[in-house]
C-alpha cells in the first residue's frame, strides 16, 4: 500500500468514515473503473457526476460506483460505463486491505449513519492522506498546486469545468496537458489543521498574521492564527497518539468535536433545546481536550450540541491568497 493511501486508511477509521475510504484506497492502488467509449465521452462522463452527485469528488463518485456494483452487479456497471471486471478486482483488493486491517478497525467506532456526515469526512481524510497533493482551480478545471505547478483537471474528472475551488488529486500526468487524475473540492480548513508545513510568515501588528501553506500566502486575523495553531499542535499530538492504539472513553468526545470541524452535519442530541443550547467550545477549548484525550485524561469541555466553526469561518475561503491568482 502507497505511504499516502495507508495513512489515510488510518485516519479514516479514526474519523468513522473507514468502509468508504477502503473502497478509495483499493481502486487507487489499481485502477479507475471508469470507460469511456470511443463516440461515447460525454454519456460516459454524465455518469460519472450522476453518480458524484454535488460532492465535486471523483472519489465520491468512485465509492458510489463500488456500492452500486456490490448492490447490483454488472447491470449496474453497464448503466454506468464501468468495467465490471475492474471493480471484481478492486473488491479483492479492499478485502485483502480490510483484512490486513481488522484487528484496528474492530478496535474503532462504526462508521458514521448519515451519508453527510461520511462524505464530509471522507473529505478531510483525502486531505490527510494526500497532501502535499492540493490545487487551487481558478476557472475550467486549470489551476496550481502548492508546489506552483500549473495543472488542469482531467476531462474525465467531475471538476473538469470546476472554477474557483480547492482540489485534492491522487497523481499528475503529462500528455498533451499536466492533468491531475482523481481530484476532489475540498475545504480549505482540513488543508490548514492537517498541513505538516504550515508556517507563520509574519505578523503584520497585532491584527494580521500572514500564514504559509506550501506555496500560498495567507493573510489572517492574528487571533484566528493563535487559536488555528494552538488547534493544529493538539491534533497532531492527538491523532500520533491515538491512530493504531485502541480507543478509551476519553477518547471519543474529542473524536466527535474534532471531526465536527469538518463538517456541518454533525448529529444534534435530541436533548437540546436552541432556546436554552450552552455555548460550544471555540478552538482554543478543543485544542485543550485533544490533548487531555490523547494524554489518557478525560475532559468536560464536549457536550452534545452542534459544534459551530467561528474560528474557521473567519479565514479568507470567498477569495484566494495573493499567490493564487496567478494560476491561469
Amino acid at each position: 500500500v502507497h505511504p499516502m493511501l495507508g495513512k489515510m486508511l488510518l485516519l479514516g477509521g479514526l474519523f468513522r468514515c473507514a468502509q468508504p475510504v477502503l473502497t478509495v484506497c483499493a481502486a487507487l492502488g489499481y485502477k479507475s473503473p471508469f470507460l469511456c467509449p470511443l463516440g461515447k465521452e460525454a454519456e460516459a462522463n454524465a455518469a460519472k457526476r450522476a453518480l458524484a452527485g454535488d460532492s465535486g469528488s471523483d472519489h465520491v463518485a468512485l465509492v458510489a460506483a463500488f456500492d452500486g456494483w456490490s448492490r447490483e452487479g454488472g447491470r449496474f456497471a453497464s448503466r454506468h460505463f464501468l468495467s465490471a471486471q475492474t471493480l471484481s478486482y478492486v473488491a479483492r483488493l479492499r478485502g485483502d486491505l480490510a483484512g490486513g486491517a481488522r484487528e484496528l478497525l474492530s478496535r474503532l467506532p462504526a462508521d458514521h449513519a448519515d451519508p453527510r456526515y461520511l462524505r464530509d469526512m471522507l473529505s478531510a481524510s483525502l486531505v490527510a492522506g494526500l497532501y502535499p497533493n492540493l490545487a487551487w482551480v481558478r476557472r475550467w478545471g486549470k489551476g496550481e498546486t502548492c508546489r506552483g505547478l500549473k495543472v488542469v483537471a482531467h476531462p474525465g474528472s467531475v471538476n473538469a469545468r470546476a472554477s474557483t475551488s480547492l482540489v485534492v488529486y491522487y497523481d499528475v500526468q503529462e500528455t498533451t496537458e499536466r492533468y491531475m487524475y482523481d481530484t476532489s473540492v475540498v475545504p480549505i480548513s482540513a488543508a490548514l489543521l492537517f498541513a505538516p508545513d504550515l508556517t507563520v510568515s509574519r505578523r503584520t501588528g497585532a491584527r494580521t498574521t500572514r500564514l504559509l501553506l506550501g506555496g500560498w500566502a495567507l493573510s489572517v486575523d492574528t487571533a484566528v492564527a493563535d487559536e488555528l495553531l494552538a488547534l493544529r499542535a493538539s491534533l497532531a499530538d492527538f491523532i500520533q497518539r491515538t491512530v493504531g492504539q485502541p480507543l478509551a472513553e476519553a477518547h471519543l468526545p474529542a473524536i466527535e468535536a474534532l471531526s465536527r470541524i469538518f463538517s456541518a452535519h454533525a448529529p444534534v442530541s435530541a436533548g437540546d433545546d436552541e432556546e436554552g443550547e450552552e455555548e460550544e467550545p471555540d478552538a482554543a477549548e478543543l485544542a485543550e481536550m485533544a490533548a487531555r484525550a490523547a494524554a489518557g485524561g478525560s475532559s468536560t469541555l464536549f457536550d452534545d450540541g452542534g459544534l459551530s466553526d467561528e474560528v474557521l469561518a473567519s479565514l479568507p475561503l470567498d477569495e484566494p491568497p495573493a499567490s493564487w491568482e496567478d494560476a491561469e
